[in-house]
């Protein structure tokens, strides 16, 4: 199906970079449990660091957590491990389809049957 008006990137580019964003605070939480067991010091840097900057953006996050000290330019290369790591192996790509689709054929029926409640007369017995 032909979809006009995207210019830069096609719908499949777009969402690429969204589960981007998204492999990335799914790291930066996988990380942070990890670290508030065994390493409460770099768990509270990592936490501080999260307070300051954005997860909007994965790259943009790494890239500033890289460049904060060195002991935050290792905080930042297990994230970007992890999320490399969650992608490749973890993340169930079948699932994510297959919900996916039931999700927009569930939503298309609710609104065109609230659509059809709305807007159709109710008869006196139906009341």
């Amino acid at each position: 199906m032909y979809v006009p008006g995207f210019g830069e990137a096609s719908p499949e580019k777009k969402a690429a970079k969204n589960l981007h964003d998204f492999f990335t605070y799914i790291a930066v939480r996988i990380v942070t449990a990890q670290l508030e067991s065994y390493s409460p010091e770099a768990y509270e840097d990592l936490m501080e660091f999260l307070s300051r900057h954005s997860l909007n953006d994965g790259d943009k996050f790494c890239a500033a957590l890289m460049r904060e000290s060195p002991r935050h330019k290792g905080l930042a290369m297990r994230i970007l491990e992890v999320r490399s790591s969650y992608c490749k192996n973890d993340f169930e790509w079948d699932n994510l389809k297959r919900l996916s689709v039931t999700i927009v054929e569930e939503s298309n029926i609710r609104l065109m049957r609230d659509y059809v409640v709305e807007t159709s007369p109710a008869t006196e017995s139906e009341k």
